[in-house]
C-alpha cells in the first residue's frame, strides 16, 4: 500500500447522483424533451479544456442540430437506439456506438425509438463549459431523418 492519504471527498471529484439536470435548457433552443446532467466542467470540478456530461432522451426527444466552434464533442450511446447527426450524415446508434463531431461540425441526436429512452455518455475536449465550446443553433439545418425529398418537392411546386 501506498503512503498516499485515501479520501472519500476531492473537489475534483463529483458524484453523478447529485447532478439535477439543467432547467435552463430551452426547446427554442433546440433541447427538445432531455434532461442534460453538466457533471465534469470548470465549474463543477475545477476541469480546464474538457467538458462530461451525460444526457437522458425519453423517446421523441432531440437535441436539435447545433455546432460548437471551440470544441469537439464525442458521444457514446449507453443505452437505446437513435439517429445521430454528424455533418450532412443520419448515423444510425445502438448502445455501444460512439461519434465524434469535429470542431464547428453540425451534429445532433433524436431518439427516434417509440418506447425505450436513450442515454448518451459525452463530452466536449477544448473546452470547460458550455460557453467556451460555443453553442450554435441551426434551426434551418436539416431535420434527423430528413433526406431533403420533401424540402426537393416543395421547391418544385413553386
Amino acid at each position: 500500500m501506498s503512503d498516499r492519504p485515501v479520501v472519500d471527498e476531492h473537489p475534483q471529484k463529483v458524484r453523478v447522483a447529485d447532478v439535477q439536470p439543467d432547467q435552463t435548457l430551452s426547446a427554442g433552443e433546440g433541447w427538445v424533451n432531455m434532461a442534460v446532467q453538466w457533471v465534469i466542467t470548470r465549474a463543477t470540478a475545477g476541469a480546464e479544456r474538457t467538458v462530461f456530461g451525460i444526457t437522458t432522451m425519453p423517446p421523441g426527444a432531440r437535441h436539435d442540430i447545433h455546432r460548437h466552434p471551440n470544441a469537439e464533442e464525442v458521444e457514446y450511446l449507453v443505452e437505446g437506439t437513435g439517429l445521430a447527426r454528424v455533418g450532412d450524415v443520419d448515423v444510425r446508434m445502438v448502445a455501444g456506438d460512439v461519434v465524434v463531431a469535429k470542431t464547428d461540425e453540425l451534429h445532433g441526436f433524436y431518439n427516434d425509438h417509440p418506447t425505450d429512452k436513450a442515454v448518451i455518455v459525452w463530452c466536449y475536449s477544448g473546452a470547460a463549459s458550455l460557453e467556451e465550446a460555443g453553442y450554435v443553433y441551426e434551426p434551418d439545418a436539416r431535420p434527423h431523418g430528413d433526406d431533403g425529398d420533401a424540402k426537393r418537392a416543395d421547391e418544385a411546386r413553386r
